[in-house]
């Protein structure tokens, strides 16, 4: 079966492939670590306190992370993916950033999430783009669907976009 998958075709979605035989040296990838100038810990903060203003600013910093590590996500995308990671995330991002400027995400968590999914949506191809839109989306949806909005709705909320990011992933 294998040199019958090896064969020559004129076939366009079938492309040959080279084939290493032997073993190659691996180089050990340095470790990655977190940021550790983190200014504020926002995980004790009660939701009643957590206005629209400091989500903003912790969108704006995580945008910022993921556009400053795009280099070192591409890198390690093309040695285990197909080498698109960081520049896909960066796109996505920089989208997120436009509509937060002019003011289209929302300033409350049910209009938030659904815009967040369509930003992704938007700018971002491939597998992430595709997981994080069920995630904001689902976030949204199970917001919408609570009689109130708490800090134990959002963290279920989260729960339930990440076992639909599993579910469909």
């Amino acid at each position: 079966l294998i040199d019958l998958l090896d064969e020559e075709t004129d076939a366009i979605a079938w492309q040959s492939v080279d084939v290493m035989k032997g073993t190659r040296e691996m180089k050990e990838l340095p470790e990655v670590k977190a940021p550790e100038n983190k200014a504020t810990d926002y995980s004790s903060v009660p939701i009643s306190d957590f206005h629209a203003e400091t989500v903003n600013k912790v969108v704006k910093a995580v945008c910022k992370s993921l556009i400053d590590a795009e280099p070192l996500l591409t890198k390690y995308d093309i040695i285990v993916g197909d080498g698109d990671c960081g520049m896909t995330m960066e796109r996505g991002a920089k989208e997120i950033l436009k509509r937060l400027e002019e003011e289209q995400l929302g300033s409350s968590p049910v209009p938030f999430f659904e815009s967040l999914a369509v930003a992704v949506s938007a700018s971002m191809g491939g597998t992430s783009g595709i997981l994080l839109e069920i995630l904001f989306r689902k976030m949204s949806s199970y917001l919408n669907e609570q009689t109130s909005i708490n800090a134990e709705s959002l963290k279920l909320a989260f729960v339930e976009g990440v076992n639909a990011v599993s579910f469909y992933g």
